[in-house]
């Protein structure tokens, strides 16, 4: 949504409810530091990795073969960042930069290992910030193999005035993606997608989630 200014959002009517709040969830682009304002609350939220391909394989038993199964490892969730600022009204009709990280695809038979997700940001438009950078979660590592069924790596964050908080994810043998960060409100962003399940034939890991990245001013 680039371009955006607050004057919607400040009425409620773009990104999230409520007045001064907007809210990204996809996209990039600069906002407008509104009139009057007293302050702002930004968060980041890394994009979530995807998880690995999940399958079934047959070993030699004791006296057949038999089926094993190998879950894929759900993906890393991303890093999360806070900052929290005082504005003046020196500071309405600047502007901030954002870029939102895409959500990391799922394993396939192809390609099992699950797909990073992206990296999102808030920095300096004409309003003079510090970068905010929260890198993806990674992908989860296909069933098979000697990292079979791990989690991709939470994401890391860098640049919050308050908060730097890396995501959840680089269990052993964990099918489930890495739980999102929570921020202000318990709002989260970023979850890592389940791997997938052990089934003959095989089953795709699941998507992740975008990441998000949150204004919320005050007057």
């Amino acid at each position: 949504m680039g371009g955006a200014t607050l004057a919607a959002a400040i009425a409620g009517t773009t990104g999230g409810a409520g007045a001064g709040v907007i809210d990204f969830s996809s996209g990039s682009g600069t906002i407008t530091i509104p009139a009057a304002p007293t302050g702002v609350t930004i968060e980041v939220w890394g994009g979530g990795g995807g998880g690995g391909f999940g399958t079934v394989t047959n070993i030699f038993g004791e006296f057949a073969y038999e089926p094993q199964d190998n879950p894929g490892g759900g993906g890393g969730s991303g890093g999360y960042a806070k900052t929290v600022l005082a504005l003046s009204g020196a500071d309405a009709g600047k502007t901030i930069s954002y870029s939102v990280g895409v959500a990391g695809s799922g394993g396939t038979a192809g390609d099992p290992l699950g797909g990073n997700g992206g990296i999102s940001t808030a920095y300096a438009g004409t309003y003079a910030l510090a970068e905010m950078i929260c890198t993806g979660g990674a992908g989860g590592f296909g069933g098979l193999g000697i990292n079979g069924g791990k989690q991709g790596a939470g994401g890391i964050a860098t640049g919050g005035n308050t908060t730097n908080t890396p995501g959840n994810g680089g269990a052993n043998f964990t099918q489930t993606g890495g739980a999102p960060i929570a921020g202000v409100g318990s709002l989260v962003g970023g979850a890592g997608g389940d791997g997938g399940d052990p089934v003959e034939g095989g089953d795709s890991g699941k998507v992740g989630s975008n990441g998000r990245v949150r204004f919320v001013f005050t007057f």
